[in-house]
């Protein structure tokens, strides 16, 4: 047994534009899972019970039944409704859905953490509740909580391995192509691996730059 990482010569054309593939899904995916949940933690924090029980259910739903069968409702359960999606643009819906649920739970926690103080001030300045909350509130408890926000995102692009499973020739479809082809599947896998730590550092990197610029201590 012996190491031989030649066929990058021949196929790493594909490898990366399987990465960068990769990289646009976990974007698009990471725009609407924080969008969703901060609608959802602003459901569960409202004063109506049936908003708050809508969020509940759809935290507690996504946390419990596995991504693999979400994307798969989506992509082969839709089509009987008549509705018919490509499968970068499933993708997307099923991550982004996914990663809304652990969002909410990090984003809902933030808004918790904002003390009752700065409400107070708030209003002595003027702001009445909306202004409150779109100029106080919501920026701060954004950066309380931009960092777990950081660790959601790092398994949303990890988690992102499994949507080859509906033909989407990502990073994982594309090297699964070239050990295929090259019948070097170890030498294979070690590249990928390598790739997706790639991947996660530099996000740290640039996370950890980022959130000593804007942390916040109440």
């Amino acid at each position: 047994m012996y190491l031989n990482f030649s066929f990058l010569k021949t196929f790493y054309p594909s490898l990366l534009q399987g990465a960068r593939l990769t990289l646009i899904i976990s974007a698009g995916a990471l725009v609407l899972g924080f969008f969703l949940g901060i609608i959802v933690a602003l459901m569960r924090q409202s004063k109506s019970k049936t908003l708050r029980f809508i969020g509940s259910a759809w935290v507690e739903f996504l946390r419990n039944t596995p991504f693999l069968v979400q994307l798969f409702f989506l992509y082969f359960g839709l089509p009987e409704l008549g509705i018919h999606t490509d499968p970068i643009v499933t993708s997307i819906l099923a991550l982004g859905i996914n990663s809304s649920a652990p969002n909410c739970e990090v984003i809902r926690s933030g808004l918790l953490a904002v003390k009752k103080g700065y409400y107070e001030c708030s209003y002595a300045l003027g702001y009445n509740s909306f202004q409150t909350f779109r100029y106080i509130v919501l920026p701060v408890s954004l950066r309380l909580a931009f960092k777990p926000l950081t660790s959601n995102f790092i398994n949303l692009v990890l988690t992102s391995s499994v949507v080859f499973s509906i033909t989407v020739n990502d990073l994982m479809g594309s090297s699964k192509t070239v050990a295929a082809r090259t019948a070097r599947p170890f030498e294979v896998f070690i590249f990928i691996m390598l790739a997706y730590c790639v991947f996660t550092f530099v996000i740290s990197f640039v996370a950890k730059a980022i959130d000593r610029r804007i942390s916040i201590t109440l």
